[in-house]
């Protein structure tokens, strides 16, 4: 199993290869210079650590690239609330936003902005 974390631009996810083929995968949307993750997938493994284990190098590479997260999904929100050395890599605006806020918020910003 490769424990190494890699951004995967052309498909919107960062992903931890498991075993034979199998990722486990954190897909995101990019606004600007920060990233919105929205879903976490760990196939077949979940409460095996894989998922921590892939949020953990996702935001080490995050803050390695001085890039911001803003967090959707749940199982990532959940995560922090017990990791909280990881709270420099959340956006401090938007953070844990709930969805329709962040959609507000980008709407009424000035256009090319």
């Amino acid at each position: 199993m490769d424990s190494k974390v890699r951004d995967n631009p052309e498909m919107h996810r960062f992903e931890r290869q498991i075993h034979a083929g199998m990722l486990a995968a954190a897909y995101y949307e990019v606004d600007g210079e920060r990233l919105v993750f929205v879903h976490v997938e760990t196939p077949e493994f979940e409460g095996q650590g894989i998922g921590a284990a892939l949020i953990k190098g996702v935001f080490d590479n995050l803050r390695e690239r001085g890039q911001k997260a803003v967090i959707w999904c749940s199982f990532m929100q959940n995560f922090l609330q017990t990791h909280p050395e990881f709270n420099d890599v959340v956006d401090p605006i938007f953070g844990q936003a709930h969805p329709s806020i962040l959609v507000e918020a980008i709407l009424a910003r000035p256009p090319g902005s």
